[in-house]
């Protein structure tokens, strides 16, 4: 497992090594270039030197652009082309190097004029291989003619005219998806570049399920713990905000997931009102007369600022921290090392600014409840697989914002999940592996328990 890790590393460090080379390379064909001039006649020796280096540095891209490969899902062709025109650029460089050594030389003499051309078409053969990298990273239509013809799309200037998936969705899947779910590269066979692709899906299936946000694999890849290993996005790229994450499940809720639909024709649009606005740019505006009580998403009891001296502390004590949002400052914070101790009293002073808390499998027992109940602001909550038994639901219903409470593999039975299910806020409760021998909720209760 260490190898694998130590292969990944190095894998992830292809686009900074490659650089390299191409610095080398295109260095000697300027030197090269130079010597026809007699002022500059003693760089001529260097090119060689320059080209050795190109090599050597040409191979040590390619076996860790070829360790790079094995993590992610790439097209086939595009990785092709990449990894034969790279391995073509490693060896073309020993082989002028070779051309001007001095045994070389000895059996035939090229001319300065072939070798210059030879570099030359070296010079074209490195910018092939880069732009199929540059595919691989950005998509294959990064560089292609569509993006110069493509017409800019026009900004809309009200609500009323927005297009939900076009215009809010759409974006934020460009942002914060499309770099490993594109033309070139599919994890997990997926592409989210259009609405078909979407409903098409990939290896597990359609990304998102119409009118069910709870059966969406998308949407239930960006609201797991970011440590989990099918989270989305991966490998720290930004994650999705609270009011993105709200807009996304609402658009699959309330508007059946549809492709054309505008923005105020999907019920309850007002909720979101202030979302969407800031989302595009439109200054101005305001909720409906009738519906002026309405609240934003954003939970405004969460504080604007954070105690960063607290922050480096609960850091330095062994806590992962994720800055989810700034303006309120939301954490998402967990706790990593399951043969250490927490000291949660390190949290008391970030309490109001956590959102998402996981202390898993941390051998805690229920006076973790105490400190967990200071976290008004919760929304997400694990404790599976601790000593956590009856008598925690009585530090968590007073968290009139928590809504997800992951209580597996602990020693929880039916009178906590009655406890908890009277909690308004609730809407997920996950008790597999407990003494919860009923777990059903009541008609009139829209808590989902989950037993497997």
């Amino acid at each position: 497992m260490i190898l694998l890790d130590i292969f990944s590393y190095l894998g992830r460090m292809h686009p900074l090594v490659v650089h390299l080379p191409i610095g080398f390379l295109v260095l000697a064909a300027v030197f090269d270039l130079l010597t026809y001039k007699s002022n500059y006649a003693f760089l001529k020796p260097a090119v060689p030197l320059i080209l050795l280096l190109g090599g050597f540095s040409a191979t040590i891209a390619c076996v860790m652009g070829w360790f790079l490969s094995q993590t992610g899902d790439y097209d086939y062709l595009i990785l092709r082309n990449h990894k034969y025109t790279g391995i073509s650029v490693a060896v073309v460089s020993f082989i002028f190097y070779g051309l001007k050594s001095t045994f070389f030389q000895a059996i035939f003499q090229l001319s300065d004029k072939t070798f210059s051309g030879l570099l030359l078409a070296q010079m074209c053969l490195l910018s092939y291989a880069g732009h199929q990298g540059g595919n691989l990273t950005h998509g294959a239509d990064y560089l292609s003619l569509s993006q110069i013809t493509q017409k800019e799309k026009v900004q809309v200037s009200s609500l009323s005219q927005a297009k939900v998936f076009e215009d809010l969705i759409l974006p934020v899947l460009e942002n914060k998806c499309q770099q490993c779910h594109q033309d070139g590269k599919k994890k997990g066979d997926l592409l989210l570049l259009t609405y078909q692709d979407l409903l098409k899906g990939g290896k597990n299936g359609p990304a998102i399920v119409l009118g069910s946000s709870a059966k969406s694999e998308l949407f239930r890849r960006v609201t797991l713990p970011a440590d989990h290993k099918e989270f989305m996005p991966t490998n720290g790229k930004p994650a999705l905000t609270p009011e993105e994450i709200a807009l996304l499940k609402w658009w699959i809720d309330e508007g059946k997931g549809a492709e054309n639909i505008g923005f105020t024709a999907v019920p309850h649009h007002e909720k979101m009102m202030a979302v969407a606005s800031g989302m595009l740019g439109i200054a101005g505006a305001v909720l409906p007369q009738e519906n002026t009580s309405i609240q934003t998403f954003t939970n405004p009891n969460i504080p604007k600022q954070v105690d960063e001296k607290a922050l480096q502390n609960a850091i330095d004590g062994g806590f992962n921290v994720r800055l989810m949002n700034h303006n309120p400052v939301m954490l998402d914070v967990s706790f990593i090392d399951k043969k250490a101790t927490p000291n949660l009293a390190l949290l008391v002073p970030l309490a109001k600014n956590i959102v998402w808390l996981n202390l898993n499998q941390l051998n805690l027992s229920n006076k973790v409840g105490a400190s967990i109940a200071q976290m008004s602001n919760l929304e997400k909550l694990r404790l599976e697989k601790n000593n956590i038994s009856d008598g925690i639901a009585q530090s968590l219903i007073h968290l009139n914002y928590l809504n997800a409470i992951n209580l597996n593999e602990t020693q929880v039975g039916n009178s906590t999940v009655e406890e908890l299910k009277k909690m308004k806020s609730l809407k997920q409760l996950y008790v597999w592996k407990t003494k919860v021998e009923t777990p059903l909720a009541s008609q009139d209760s829209p808590v989902r328990i989950i037993t497997q």
